[in-house]
């Protein structure tokens, strides 16, 4: 004869020491949270967070407040004509999607980085997160302080399907293929690039592309 059991026995994990789940999980994010907040040395590599486009500043904002070194670099947007008017171009995102962030890395400091709200990921591969320079960072900045970056200055004309290989930024010398730009030589290409991971289109200025 067959004995059921009508009830569970025994407590959750945490529960015989007073902790309660929650709260057991509240203390380990606490604690990774330190190890990203370890500032690293001022010529350390940078790593680039995958975040949801349209919420980067939103994303190192908060990064920052945590006291997480994060940065952004910004450019000067597109103009847009109404009724006869310029309306002056906005400051937006030179990378749409990506947040610059350093720290020592460790295992516990990129996962403490996905509790964040509006973070993806982390752009590397299996191996890890892919490390970008500090003097590349610095250079990627500099161009977008100047102007060098900006929607509406002019660069060389793209077409579709044209080879291109990335020259400046998180993606410096990658390559990939043009999927779509216009026709005017400003503003921005989407680049459908071989990453880490499989096949990824990626929004950036058109500046920083080169024909191959």
């Amino acid at each position: 004869m067959m004995m059921q059991h009508n009830k569970f026995e025994g407590v959750p994990v945490g529960e015989a020491r007073g902790e309660r789940f929650e709260e057991r999980m509240r203390r380990i994010r606490t604690d990774m949270l330190i190890a990203a907040k370890l500032r690293a040395r001022d010529d350390s590599p940078w790593f680039a967070a995958r975040v949801m486009s349209g919420r980067e500043i939103a994303v190192k904002d908060s990064l920052e407040e945590a006291a997480i070194e994060a940065c952004v670099p910004m450019r000067k947007g597109p103009e847009y004509r109404r009724r006869g008017r310029v309306i002056p171009a906005k400051m937006i995102p030179v990378m749409t999607g990506y947040v610059l962030v350093r720290f020592i890395p460790s295992d516990e400091a990129f996962i403490s980085l996905r509790s964040f709200d509006h973070v993806i990921g982390m752009l590397g591969s299996s191996d890890g997160p892919h490390p970008i320079l500090n003097s590349e960072v610095n250079r990627f900045k500099a161009l977008a302080d100047e102007g060098q970056l900006d929607w509406e200055r002019p660069t060389v004309v793209f077409r579709k399907g044209e080879k291109v290989r990335i020259n400046e930024g998180p993606f410096a010398s990658f390559c990939g293929e043009v999927v779509s730009c216009r026709g005017d030589g400003k503003g921005d290409a989407v680049v459908e690039m071989s990453l880490f991971s499989g096949t990824t289109p990626v929004l950036m200025p058109l500046a920083i592309l080169e024909k191959v």
